[in-house]
């Protein structure tokens, strides 16, 4: 396939900014900075410049606003799926590029404008486009690539199944995905391969929006090779376990290092099938086994959709457990059922009544089965069922992991890691990573539990399978959750301190303003004095149904939030605060949608400053 061949755009009509139009060449110029202020923040030496309008340089010196208040429309198309911007004829989703390379939209939009006020010749006569291509690849290999797997997304665009809880249904357009036929798919795969830098951890541009089953993929076991041929390092394949036969299984161990994500759902035939549309079910079931065999680590996630009835799905979920177990899957991954509004038009089922009866159910289930067992939202279950948060409480421990051998317990609260002081979870992750990578024959554990100080020896080498330095994190430790870094806290009051804002609005999430007003009453400090804080949650309009996730907001939905916060409370705000993490995935501080973070200072007329932090997806 001919290089330039692999990513065409169309030209179309861009995002309208719902604008009088004001004399075309001015509207032009005024279009050409927005476009440009979507990806660009003006600095005069270190110092970020805000530009709402622009003079040309005449005589009238008319100053012309660049935004009027209105911003972008806040709807957002959804497809079934699949990729409604793309075509037959072959141009790729200019929605998904707004997100993760919004450069290329930029280039469509300055194509659309300039278009608009003149016409292209070859040889002396008019030509018309409807699209463009990128030219030379490398040029467009500078993004970052989180790790090796990533790449494989790129070849996960089909399913050959069909769960009735699958997240695709109702995608937005940015995140639907593109479909290829596999030989295409593999042509693109071997495009990135070729511009993929392992050492730099650097590639071309993402685009997979919301990837589906690789292991659909009949070029999957060949794309394992090619990529392992770039790369030592683990790859992790998330899959519904359908293509999971013993041959392929033998070739997964060639690749190795290896992980699996396996979506069993169930051990019931009839369960799995119901759920998940599998004529075959038990070839995923019989999956763990001959894992467990061939010596590839795996986990085993669960979706507690509430079918038939949420007590046989309980059931169904300690059987499922304590197969995992017999199995030595290195853990069992609950995710609580979640809906948007486009999924259903009414609630599938009572979320309380099922989020509650499932954490109840897992911490028993902890007491009986030796494989941990983790909770997605993490922080649904602590909010739920502790007092303290953000500690350094451990909930299990991975089978024959160094943790496990040196006697670490569930409802352990680890107090010193090495004769280091330890503050909350994100802190005691961090130093049993460090612990399992620097090469040390042994560390100390200090950890309390039932009143007592219990000290004990680690050895990062004690281990088996299924745990295996290369595959395990944390030496075999497992927490409620990554917890939430004082850190950001410190970068907090940074800003306060550079803004010296005094009525601060910081925008939060249901899951977390607990641990975070928990944080802030131990350390008040982090609050400069003669600054009041408030701190309110901002409802997922865009999406609804049940979902919680902060990380889910969109622009809009915090736009409409500070309108209503305002217009109700009449309050005087000097500063908005956002964590970073809604706008993580394309790197370029854009929320799911690609619409830049920017817009909502520029609706809403109050500085906006975003707080750097990690997403919080557990």
């Amino acid at each position: 396939m001919a290089a330039d061949d692999t990513f065409r755009y169309r030209v179309d009509q861009p995002p309208e900014r719902n604008r009088p139009q004001v004399d075309a060449l001015s509207e032009f110029v005024r279009s050409q900075l927005c476009n440009l202020l979507d990806i660009v923040v003006p600095c005069s030496g270190e110092t970020e410049v805000r530009v709402d309008g622009f003079k040309l340089m005449r005589p009238d010196g008319v100053v012309h606003e660049l935004y009027d208040g209105q911003g972008r429309p806040g709807e957002i198309t959804r497809g079934s799926g699949h990729d409604a911007n793309c075509d037959l004829e072959g141009y790729r989703n200019i929605a998904n590029a707004r997100l993760y390379e919004p450069r290329i939209e930029y280039i469509a939009r300055q194509l659309h404008d300039i278009l608009a006020l003149v016409e292209l010749e070859s040889e002396g006569k008019p030509v018309a486009i409807d699209g463009f291509r990128l030219k030379n690849h490398r040029d467009w290999a500078s993004s970052r690539v989180e790790c090796a797997s990533d790449i494989l997304m790129h070849a996960s665009s089909r399913c050959d199944l069909n769960c009735v809880f699958c997240y695709n249904r109702g995608a937005i357009d940015s995140l639907a995905w593109h479909k290829q036929s596999p030989e295409k798919e593999l042509m693109e795969i071997q495009t990135r391969l070729s511009l993929y830098n392992a050492s730099g951890g650097t590639g071309l541009f993402p685009s997979y929006g919301s990837p589906c089953e690789f292991m659909a993929n009949p070029h999957a076991i060949e794309i394992l090779g090619e990529l392992r041929r770039k790369t030592s390092a683990t790859l992790r394949i998330c899959t519904n376990g359908t293509k999971l036969e013993e041959s392929t299984i033998a070739r997964l161990e060639e690749v190795a290092p290896v992980y699996l994500d396996v979506s069993l759902n169930s051990t019931s035939p009839y369960r799995r099938s119901a759920l998940m549309g599998d004529d075959h079910p038990e070839t995923a079931i019989r999956s763990p086994a001959l894992l467990k065999k061939y010596g590839i680590p795996y986990s085993v996630t669960v979706v507690m959709w509430p079918f038939p009835s949420l007590e046989q799905a309980l059931e169904d979920l300690a059987t499922t457990a304590a197969y995992a177990e017999d199995n030595l899957a290195v853990l069992v991954q609950v995710n609580l059922p979640g809906y948007t509004r486009v999924f259903t038009p009414r609630p599938p089922f009572d979320t309380e009544k099922v989020w509650r009866r499932t954490v109840e159910h897992v911490q028993g289930l902890r007491e009986r089965v030796g494989c941990p067992i983790v909770i997605r939202p993490s922080l649904y279950e602590e909010n739920l069922t502790r007092d303290r948060k953000n500690m350094a409480e451990v909930i299990g421990t991975v089978i024959n992991s160094p943790a496990s051998k040196c006697g670490l317990e569930p409802g352990g609260l680890v107090a010193m890691i090495n004769g280091i002081t330890v503050a909350n979870r994100a802190q005691a992750r961090d130093l049993l990573t460090i612990l399992q990578g620097n090469g040390t024959d042994s560390g100390t554990l200090t950890v309390r539990k039932g009143g007592r100080l219990i000290e004990l020896e680690i050895q990062p080498a004690d281990c088996d399978y299924p745990f295996a330095p290369l595959t395990g994190t944390h030496l075999g430790a497992v927490f409620m959750g990554t917890g939430l870094r004082e850190e950001y806290l410190e970068r907090m009051r940074n800003i306060l301190l550079a803004r010296g804002a005094r009525e601060v609005l910081l925008l939060s999430s249901t899951l977390v303003k607990p641990t975070l007003e928990q944080l802030l009453e131990d350390n008040p400090l982090y609050v400069p004095e003669g600054t009041r804080l408030h701190i309110e949650v901002p409802e997922n309009d865009s999406f609804g149904g049940n979902i919680i996730l902060g990380d889910l907001l969109l622009v809009q939905d915090f736009i409409d939030f500070i309108k209503r916060y305002l217009r109700e409370t009449g309050s005087r705000v000097d500063l908005i605060l956002i964590p970073s993490s809604p706008f993580y995935l394309g790197g370029w501080n854009r929320d799911l949608s690609g619409r830049p973070y920017l817009d909502i200072e520029r609706e809403v007329g109050i500085p906006v400053a975003l707080i750097e932090c990690d997403p919080m997806w557990d």
